[in-house]
């Protein structure tokens, strides 16, 4: 097992996370985390995966101490075509 506090989290290579989805059964969890086309999928035991969630709960609960609530509203993506565009294209026939 690796010893956590021999690890420079800093010298880690990472990959920018997306998105996650995940299912879980009686005895395990089981989790993909994505990243751009990338998927990494992962199992755990309850104990642990309650562990990582307590660990995930406490950061953001550091994080928006420090720099506030975060907006949990979706974006607004704006499509490359609108209805507009549309009215144009049948306006040509």
């Amino acid at each position: 097992m690796i010893d956590p506090t021999k690890i420079d989290i800093n010298q880690l290579p990472k990959k920018f996370v997306d998105g996650a989805i995940g299912a879980h059964a009686k005895n395990v969890f089981y989790f993909a985390i994505t990243s751009g086309n990338n998927l990494d999928s992962f199992a755990a035991v309850p104990q642990t995966m309650k562990s990582i969630a307590t660990w995930i709960n406490g950061q953001v609960k550091k994080y928006e101490e420090t720099f506030g609530e975060i907006d949990m509203t979706p974006p607004q993506i704006t499509s490359p075509i609108q209805m507009a565009d549309l009215k144009k294209l049948g306006d040509n026939k």
